[in-house]
């Protein structure tokens, strides 16, 4: 061979494989462009989004021939070589290790690749993977779908917050702050009069409404246009719907601008009457979240709804102003409640703090005002309740933004028992926690995945709350205690037999409440005074001292089923509870009984004697009791025999007088005695059987 022609053939086969190589690179660049251009947008039908710069005109596979000229000496071709299946021609007897350029041909002495199929000429099976070295058919494979398969849709993302974003949001935050200032701050200067301040605030909105929406109408129709979509990195939603935010920023500036001034007209100038006001309010408002809703856009809604909250007190400061703001929170929450956390709390935390404001002042407003603020207050925790709910039920959002709104919206609640208006107000207290507890057991019973649970605590707290305000608001400290002591027992039984987490934080709280206000108001210890227990003894404390006892034993249980291990420790902390709880009970009993017959300490020493003698029986019936748990009563016996005792030797000795500290001492060492002899028997090696 021409050791020219062998140098030439190499110089070839070196061309050829940097060829392949830059193929390889043209692939996986093509197949970039295909992914991008599947997230961008929609490819139209029928053909790529982005065209292969070889591919009109080319072949199926492989990069374009190539066209070698004839080395000399050798016979000159016309035409290029037929071309191969698996690439460009290369010059015969060339070794191609990689197998680029297709298969080698036969040789005597070099068996068959394992990994090349035996025909060239055969297609290679479509489950088979491509080759590694042939990056180009796994672009192909990538770059072509099945026909009739929908484009694959990105999964949702959250708002991406880009600088156009941040840029539009303070533009027309300023935009609003100027409009504002215009309808206040020309009224103190004096510099336009009002019809004109009100006009131009009203052609701005319009201005920017529609420029807002001519904007994004273009960029709707530069998107979807073919020949137009050649910037991938054009604003979008987190759907994927195209939105420019300058158009956002324009639209949301201008309906806010619109509330504004219908506020301005109403409140300033009184041009607009009141209940007009409130339903051109509501519709700019509804039509304002409707299309934040259309555009997917939580920065729109937050334009609209925050933008008109934070801006209407400086254009009035009425009666007037939280009823405007909790319809621009009822619109957010009817049609854009789920575009984000940041939305739900500009709609439920706003309204809900500037209507518990002027509920705390509502004496000073009249009848009829005081009358719409309760109406609306009632109106906006209902809505909040039922957006909870929906969320919970359908939407599936995050936890805290299903439920929490919950909290806000029920704030204006809690002023309502001390309204003027409802005096007395313990009766629509008890009914909104009525209804809020309600809303809560139907949530815990309708579903058992975790928001439905956080719904049903976060109303149950909120009835909770509102139920314990009921109360303080019911009059008189004993009603108040003994009220709050019957709410802990409910809330206790409830927690016993339901078995729900936040059930029992909230019968535990009740509890720890209901004692800490039994103990400050009924003053527990008087008992042991007998010139303070005559003095201050009534008919509450017996029946508070009771509603105590019943709590403590319904504790006890509720202790007993949660703490299983512990259930001897807590059987015995709650006997000695209730047997205290118990004998205040019998002392006030008796002093009351013995006040009405006019030996009000006669009373009092007598209920002392009967508590020493009670505590004592106690005693001796557990340690004598017949139970498969027969140790744990008898410990509790002899706990409670040794409280017995030492009442006896340090409060009845020094308070029982005469007859009465005789009988004390007779009764209780006549049960003694007969316990030791009983238990002897029980006890004793031989056995004697069951006691008889």
């Amino acid at each position: 061979m021409n050791p020219q022609q062998s140098d030439l053939q190499r110089a070839l086969a070196d061309l050829d494989a940097r060829l392949g190589r830059i193929t390889a690179e043209v692939g996986e660049v093509r197949a970039g462009l295909s992914a991008l251009a599947r997230q961008s947008g929609p490819a139209v039908a029928g053909q790529s989004p982005v065209e292969s710069p070889w591919r009109a005109g080319a072949p199926a596979q492989g990069p374009p021939h190539l066209v070698t000229p004839a080395p000399a000496g050798a016979p000159s071709q016309s035409a290029p070589a037929p071309a191969r299946p698996g690439g460009p021609w290369r010059p015969p007897g060339q070794d191609d290790p990689t197998g680029r350029y297709g298969p080698p041909p036969a040789h005597p002495d070099r068996p068959a690749h394992p990994d090349r199929p035996a025909h060239p000429d055969r297609p290679a099976h479509p489950d088979r993977p491509a080759h590694p070295d042939r990056p180009w058919q796994q672009a192909d494979r990538l770059w072509q779908q099945p026909a009739g398969a929908a484009p694959r849709r990105s999964p949702r993302r959250g708002p991406r917050i880009t600088a156009a974003t941040v840029i539009a949001a303070i533009g027309g935050s300023v935009m609003l702050a100027g409009i504002a200032f215009l309808l206040v701050v020309a009224i103190q200067a004096g510099l336009f009069p009002p019809l004109a301040r009100v006009v131009a605030a009203a052609v701005l909105a319009v201005v920017l409404v529609g420029l807002g929406l001519r904007l994004q109408s273009r960029h709707d129709a530069a998107i979807t246009d073919p020949t137009a979509h050649t910037d991938p990195r054009a604003a979008s939603d987190p759907d994927g719907t195209p939105v420019n935010p300058g158009a956002l920023a324009l639209v949301g500036t201008g309906l806010a601008a619109a509330m504004l001034d219908v506020i301005a007209s109403t409140t300033l100038y009184l041009w607009i009457p009141v209940p007009a006001a409130y339903m051109f309010v509501g519709g700019l408002a509804l039509g304002g979240m409707a299309l934040a809703g259309r555009w997917s856009s939580g920065l729109l809604a937050c334009l609209v709804s925050a933008g008109t909250m934070l801006l209407a007190p400086l254009i009035s400061t009425g009666v007037e102003l939280p009823i405007f703001v909790a319809i621009v929170g009822i619109a957010t929450a009817v049609l854009a409640a789920e575009l984000g956390a940041a939305v739900r709390v500009v709609w439920s935390v706003l309204p809900g703090f500037l209507l518990a404001g002027y509920l705390s002042q509502a004496a000073l407003h009249s009848r009829g005002e005081q009358i719409a603020l309760i109406a609306t207050a009632l109106v906006f925790a209902a809505v909040g309740v039922g957006v909870a709910w929906f969320d919970t039920a359908r939407r599936r959002p995050a936890l805290a933004n299903a439920a929490l709104v919950v909290v806000p919206t029920a704030l204006p609640l809690a002023l309502l028992p001390a309204t003027h208006l409802l005096r007395p107000g313990w009766p629509v207290g008890l009914a909104l926690a009525a209804a809020y507890l309600a809303v809560a057991v139907l949530a815990g019973r309708t579903g058992r995945d975790r928001a439905h649970v956080l719904l049903a605590a976060v109303t149950g707290f909120v009835g909770s709350a509102l139920l314990l305000l009921t109360w303080v608001e019911l009059g008189g400290r004993e009603l108040t205690g003994f009220a709050l002591t019957l709410s802990a027992l409910a809330y206790v039984v409830s927690a016993g037999l339901w078995g729900r987490r936040w059930v029992d934080l909230v019968a535990a709280a009740a509890s720890v409440i209901a004692v800490l206000v039994y103990t400050a108001v009924n003053r527990p210890h008087l008992a042991l005074s007998d010139r303070l227990a005559v003095r201050e003894f009534t008919y509450w404390d017996v029946v508070s001292a009771f509603a105590v006892t019943a709590l403590a034993v319904a504790v006890t249980w509720w202790a007993r089923r949660r703490l299983p291990r512990e259930s001897t420790r807590v059987m015995m902390a709650g006997a000695v509870v209730a047997l205290a709880a118990f004998s205040v009970m019998v002392v006030a009993a008796g002093v009351v009984i013995g006040d009405l017959t006019g030996v009000a300490r006669n009373g009092f020493l007598a209920a002392h004697l009967v508590v020493t003698v009670l505590w004592i029986c106690c005693a001796a019936w557990l340690v004598l009791t017949v139970n498969p748990r027969i140790a744990d009563a008898r410990r509790l016996g002899f706990v409670l025999g040794s409280l017995a005792l030492a009442k006896l030797l340090l409060l009845d000795l020094a308070t029982l007088p005469g007859l009465f500290r005789v009988l004390s001492f007779i009764a209780v060492g006549a049960v003694m005695l007969a316990v030791a002899v009983r238990y002897r028997r029980e006890t004793e090696p031989s056995g004697s059987g069951s006691p008889t």
